[in-house]
């Protein structure tokens, strides 16, 4: 039978019952609810500073790492938001080869640790991991040997080797193997102890995930990042370098260094500005026929995407973007409403950070759990943003 465990329910303490009052209780219990059904294994949520759930599902239990997958990422970020903030770097634009002379020639020469940060480093990289990644006995010298696909910091784009490099990069700068780094400098101060991590077969902590955490220690990283870097009252990491985190890389406004930013409504808007663009840039007049089909104000990427499938097809982004080249837009995005941020991994592991709420959530599953993709809980995000309304 499945056993879940609420600690610490805000009802209990009178002193902090307006946080109870913020919260609907009826979503909170369909979120569980979700979260047994998809097999979770922990779920945890804070408002400000108080508890309201702390549940296990299956075989989680609060003694039970769980391997984080892509949130390590995100742990990367403020473990150099602590190099930052303890001056051993004077900015993130601090060439890569300051630190590995081989690349000192080139266009490599150009890679900052900015670009690795917010996915702009160019490197080529193949979005699965295990063609390059998981074969290779160096996961450092994987990148550093990798050609370029674009030029650096003109283009986003997600890259699980590149970020590997910034284990490399951080144990040059701090003199401590990443994971020991982030043990002493950013774990220890959050009463983070127990945790393990995964090494490649020379040595090198992974960066693009391999961090094996304790839900109720994982959640403290979202805490950190609500507090603006401040943990029981003491300042772990400076309010700026936490600001530079979640500040959207000009790229793409969706992302920051390492971690993901989110926006309560997007829309997409193709006018007749977009189409007279497309025609003085001599775009072909059969593309911009379909541009003209597509011309509308859309409120979600859902939409927008679905309408673009059914213009040009499958693969659509890809197809308009090869006919386009980088320098020319095919639509206008706005946002507006609340901005959260998340740490994302495989198989839906999830820290969410709503500011305006103040409201923290985590949701963790082991690949022991997870039997299908229904197990993803795609809601969850959804879910924990509407938990005041």
């Amino acid at each position: 039978m499945i056993k879940v465990v609420f600690l610490n329910l805000i009802l209990l303490f009178t002193g902090v019952t307006s946080y109870t009052q913020e919260i609907n209780k009826t979503l909170l219990d369909s979120l569980l609810k979700v979260a047994e059904q998809t097999h979770s294994e922990a779920v945890i949520i804070y408002k400000g500073d108080s508890l309201i759930t702390e549940s296990y599902f299956g075989t989680g239990r609060a003694d039970n790492k769980i391997e984080s997958m892509s949130c390590t990422k995100s742990i990367v970020g403020l473990a150099v938001a602590c190099l930052l903030t303890d001056k051993l770097i004077d900015s993130l634009n601090v060439p890569v080869s300051t630190y590995y002379p081989e690349w000192r020639q080139g266009q490599k020469q150009f890679i900052t640790i900015r670009h690795l940060l917010e996915m702009t480093s160019g490197l080529q990289n193949y979005p699965n991991t295990s063609i390059e990644i998981y074969p290779s006995p160096d996961f450092v010298q994987l990148a550093l040997c990798a050609e370029l696909s674009s030029i650096p910091g003109k283009q986003w784009a997600y890259n699980n080797k590149s970020v590997n490099l910034l284990a490399g990069v951080i144990e040059k700068i701090s003199g401590k193997r990443m994971d020991l780094y982030i043990g002493e400098r950013l774990f220890r101060p959050l009463g983070i102890t127990d945790f393990t991590w995964s090494l490649d077969s020379a040595g090198n902590p992974h960066a693009m995930s391999g961090c094996q955490i304790k839900p109720n220690d994982f959640v403290k990283l979202g805490l950190l990042i609500l507090n603006e870097g401040t943990f029981n009252n003491k300042v772990v990491i400076a309010k700026d370098c936490i600001k530079a985190l979640v500040t959207p890389s000009k790229m793409y406004d969706g992302y920051g260094l390492l971690w993901w930013i989110n926006y309560e409504t997007t829309t997409f808007t193709i006018d007749d500005e977009i189409i007279d663009e497309l025609k003085e840039a001599d775009i072909s007049s059969d593309f911009i026929e379909k541009m003209i089909e597509l011309k509308g104000i859309y409120k979600s990427e859902d939409e927008f995407y679905s309408n673009m499938l059914k213009v040009f097809g499958d693969n659509p982004i890809e197809l308009i973007r090869n006919k386009l080249g980088s320098n020319n837009r095919f639509y206008k995005k706005s946002h507006s409403g609340n901005i959260s941020f998340r740490a994302d991994g495989y198989l839906g592991n999830y820290i969410i950070i709503d500011p305006t709420n103040r409201i923290v959530a985590v949701r963790m599953i082991s690949s022991e759990s997870h039997e299908s993709d229904a197990d993803n809980f795609g809601e969850f995000q959804k879910l924990v943003l509407s938990l005041t309304n």
